[in-house]
């Protein structure tokens, strides 16, 4: 038997395997890293929208149900209702001839890792004192602001109120008509907690 071992092609097979295995353990470690920063994140924390919140300021109280659009809560659908608000906001009212609100309805946006943009649109209403009486809208109210997570369970909201006549609606589809300006603007600063599992 004639055996022949190369030791070129032998030596070139060992530096081969040597290097396949260095590549193969850098492959691993990078994706390690990559799967690491996947769940931490990059850098800030990026906050999601959703769950429930109770917030407002000395004016008013109002709790809010977060809808998300989208599987990582970059967006979502607001539905906040006013739980309760003091005499000077009711005198806010009275001054368009109204006396509660309607429940507001918007949608929010991630814009950065800690702050959403938002926009509700609510009514202030007359509510009917006797039977065939019918609800009336006296004034369109839209909010639009900032939410901006302090962490996880506490937000700051900055905030415009733009209140509008319902002449404003000439189209009737319950928005301000394009080119309206609101007869009234008040800025509003309101923090939020999350409703926790007690």
């Amino acid at each position: 038997m004639n055996l022949r071992i190369n030791y070129g092609k032998l030596a070139q097979s060992v530096k081969r395997r040597g290097t396949l295995k260095i590549l193969s353990v850098s492959l691993a470690g990078i994706a390690l890293i990559a799967g690491t920063l996947c769940v931490t994140g990059f850098g800030p924390r990026h906050y999601q929208l959703g769950g429930a919140w109770v917030g407002g300021n000395p004016t008013y109280t109002w709790s809010v149900l977060f809808a998300p659009s989208d599987p990582v809560g970059q967006t979502a659908a607001a539905r906040p209702i006013l739980s309760y608000f003091n005499g000077q906001f009711a005198g806010l009212l009275a001054s368009f001839g109204a006396d509660n609100l309607s429940v507001a309805t918007g949608e929010a946006r991630m814009i950065s890792p800690d702050t959403a943009r938002w926009t509700l649109i609510g009514y202030m209403q007359a509510t009917p004192r006797q039977p065939g009486d019918l609800l009336q809208n006296k004034a369109i109210i839209v909010s639009h602001g900032t939410w901006k997570f302090a962490s996880n369970d506490t937000a700051v909201l900055n905030y415009t109120l733009d209140i509008y006549l319902p002449s404003a609606d000439a189209d009737g589809d319950g928005f301000p008509d394009v080119g309206a300006q609101p007869v009234l603007t008040v800025p509003t600063v309101d923090n939020a907690k999350r409703v926790p599992i007690l």
